[in-house]
């Protein structure tokens, strides 16, 4: 099989994280995966106290930040070359509201699209932005990050990540991109026709596979993930807006261990 199933026991985490698993709730409550979580014990972020050297350590539900073997992002270099099954992206409806999560701007997408890899369908929940990459290509650091986020069967979470560099601007982001949500829990819908989500995804299709988790507390292992070699380009503008709104929001990249990565032929 292209993916691993997700571990029973990881289930109940990942849903906590991820909309997908659940219905919709309000911006304050865990509705992503990058979503900013306030415990007893403190608050996660990306510098100072709650920074990511310090998350296993602000909660034991996130534990795993700090004692996981599988967790994400890596550094994407060698790797197995392996006859993988291309992904069918069928991200045929339109997004629907895009908001501000406090470290990530998340857009949610209608019911309907959906991605199939090997014959198996991971529907497509939401997609959400990172500044700068998280994952690393052979060393080097993207300016941001995109993650598509998608719900198979038996509850497995694949991610689909693009990297983003600075290029010409990115039309399928203009229609509204000065408009950002700002402030942190703000929504605004999104108008139909302003944005189709396959129009973020790189022409070329080649990829690395490797099992991970969350980026994010509470860091849940589990996750399949997918991570396309060719970037898409944002302007120097796009991604300065960007930039303003989460400011910095990449975990370093974690070991892989005994973990085999793979690299599509």
């Amino acid at each position: 099989m292209p993916f691993t199933r997700t571990p029973a026991g990881a289930i109940a985490s990942l849903c906590l994280a991820l909309a997908a698993c659940g219905d919709r709730t309000e911006p304050e409550a865990a509705t992503g995966a990058e979503q900013e979580t306030v415990t007893a014990e403190g608050k996660w972020g990306y510098e100072g106290a709650g920074s990511p050297e310090n998350w296993g350590r602000l909660s034991e539900e996130y534990a795993a930040c700090e004692s996981g073997d599988n967790q994400s992002p890596i550094n994407l270099a060698g790797g197995s070359l392996s006859q993988l099954p291309d992904p069918e992206f069928n991200y045929a409806l339109q997004a629907s509201e895009i908001k501000n999560l406090g470290h990530t701007v998340q857009v949610d997408v209608e019911p309907g699209s959906s991605m199939t890899v090997g014959g198996r369908k991971y529907d497509l929940a939401q997609f959400h932005f990172h500044t700068p990459s998280e994952h690393r290509l052979k060393g080097t650091e993207y300016p941001a990050e995109l993650h598509f986020v998608h719900k198979g069967p038996g509850n497995e979470l694949a991610v689909v990540g693009v990297f983003i560099k600075e290029g010409a601007e990115n039309q399928a982001l203009s229609g509204f991109w000065n408009e950002l949500p700002r402030t942190k829990g703000e929504a605004r819908k999104i108008e139909s026709g302003q944005l189709t989500a396959e129009r973020l995804l790189p022409q070329k299709r080649q990829h690395y596979l490797y099992p991970g988790s969350l980026t994010t507390p509470p860091c849940s292992e589990g996750v399949n993930w997918m991570v396309l070699n060719e970037p898409i380009s944002m302007s120097s503008q796009q991604i300065s807006a960007l930039r303003s709104v989460i400011g910095t929001s990449n975990r370093p990249v974690q070991p892989l261990g005994d973990r085999e990565l793979k690299l599509d032929r």
